[in-house]
């Protein structure tokens, strides 16, 4: 019985603050879709321009020189 009594009170304070931190996680993430003017329009990945992105060939005369 003394072990339980030793490992509820750390066990609470490490729940209440696993609860203190998700909450504080999850209202996080509502700040900046609050801090946007209501008038403005809210932007959509789809609608944004996708860019293509390719390698850069290499030129020949580099590929051709020996150290």
């Amino acid at each position: 019985m003394e072990t339980l009594k030793f490992w509820a009170s750390p066990a609470v304070i490490a729940g209440l603050w696993i609860a203190a931190t998700s909450f504080t996680l999850s209202e996080l993430t509502t700040v900046v879709p609050s801090l946007r003017p209501a008038s403005s329009p809210v932007p959509r990945l789809g609608d944004a321009k996708q860019h293509t992105v390719r390698a850069r060939a290499q030129s020949s005369n580099r590929a051709a020189v020996a150290p």
